[in-house]
């Protein structure tokens, strides 16, 4: 069946044709007897490669004929994009190498090479390359806002967050246009500083972080973190609570830190207190309170326990697997062991499974990250706060 490609091609080589056809047509309408218009044979060869489905023999006819000039210019931008699409980044490379090669090239052509040649090594990994030419295009009147696009692109693949700061600050005076990412960039060099154990470079990056709602929201969940190591338990229990007040999806991720820093703080009834206060403000909250314990496998205090009784209890398909009827007739110390024992078993089932899930591209994550990896989108991995309980029950 034809490919786009052959399709792409025949049209090219039909209109070329055609155009050196009227080209000779017109041009000697003035003589009685106009010549009859020249065929080229290699156009006739290239189409009939083309329509024989040798598209390879064909596109290197058509570079070896076509002559780098003002009217087949853009049939060579066409012919490297084509290149390009099909992963042949080394045919697209010579394309647009023999154009940036052409004497007295204008600017607007020079720097539409310079921007396809760019292209070209970014598909080809060639970060290194691509980052010089796009560079180079900062101040082009025409492919500025493009070109630091890329560089933006090129420099959070390779985590050069401070580059990426430069290139998005620049971007935004070009647009006008606020963007949250940049908050996310100090966010990452912060935590990165905090990893290193430099936790005041960490507050000070943080300080930049608070432009924007999503950088206020990531960036307390980093100051809770450095208070929680400096051992200020009262600021982390504070800014955990608040980061779960906005958001009980991290659930999971929150809730063994705040009960980290309440056992720190010899506060254990005030822990009690708080998730008590948490399920009579919203009962549904036991399903996220029993997930998070059952996935960072918590036994203390008992109030936590008994949110995963309850939810085993009231699950159709775990009651009864676990027999809750039986369960809830055992003695305390009896039931409490049988709790543990299940709480273990339901951990090694959510660990099977996905923990973080891409809301835009689908990307399954193990841990926590602000920006995905396959997509690009910032923000989008969210917690899958369910057990994978399929195998249980075919």
């Amino acid at each position: 069946m034809p490919t786009e490609s052959t399709f792409f091609l025949a049209g090219l080589f039909i209109v070329l044709a055609a155009a050196g056809w009227a080209f000779a047509y017109f041009s000697g309408r003035g003589n009685e007897e106009p010549p009859p218009p020249p065929v080229n044979a290699d156009y006739l060869r290239g189409l009939n490669l083309v329509l024989n489905r040798q598209t390879d023999e064909a596109l290197e006819l058509f570079v070896r004929m076509a002559k780098v000039d003002d009217e087949t210019l853009e049939t060579h931008f066409a012919l490297g994009h084509l290149f390009r699409r099909r992963g042949e980044i080394d045919r697209a490379i010579r394309v647009h190498q023999n154009l940036l090669a052409r004497p007295n090239l204008a600017e607007t052509q020079r720097h539409q090479a310079l921007f396809s040649l760019g292209q070209d090594y970014l598909s080809a990994g060639l970060f290194d390359r691509a980052e010089k030419l796009f560079a180079e295009l900062r101040g082009s009147p025409t492919l500025a806002r493009s070109a630091l696009e890329n560089l933006v692109d090129i420099y959070e693949r390779e985590s050069d967050w401070q580059k990426a700061i430069e290139a998005h600050r620049e971007l935004e005076m070009l647009t006008g246009e606020k963007s949250s990412q940049v908050a996310h960039y100090y966010c990452e060099l912060a935590e990165k500083a905090r990893i290193n154990g430099d936790l005041d470079l960490a507050r000070q990056y943080l300080k930049s972080s608070v432009r924007s709602e999503t950088g206020a929201f990531r960036g307390k969940l980093i100051r809770a973190a450095i208070a929680q190591e400096d051992q200020d338990y009262a600021q982390a229990i504070r800014l955990y609570e608040q980061v779960l007040e906005t958001d009980r999806r991290l659930m999971a991720d929150v809730l063994p830190e705040l009960v980290s820093c309440y056992q720190s703080a010899n506060r254990e009834r005030e822990l009690i207190r708080y998730i008590e206060g948490l399920m009579a403000k919203d009962p549904d909250l036991k399903a996220a309170l029993a997930y998070a314990v059952v996935r960072n496998g918590l036994l203390e205090p008992e109030i936590l326990r008994d949110c995963v009784e309850d939810f085993v209890e009231r699950h159709a398909v775990l009651a009864g697997l676990v027999e809750a009827d039986r369960l809830a007739a055992l003695a305390d110390s009896d039931r409490e062991q049988a709790m543990a024992r299940i709480i273990v078993a339901l951990r090694r089932l959510a660990e099977s499974g996905v923990r973080y899930r891409c809301t835009s591209c689908g990307y399954g994550s193990q841990r926590l990250i602000w920006h995905c990896p396959s997509c690009k989108a910032w923000e989008t991995i969210r917690p899958v706060q369910t057990l994978q309980l399929e195998n249980l029950v075919t």
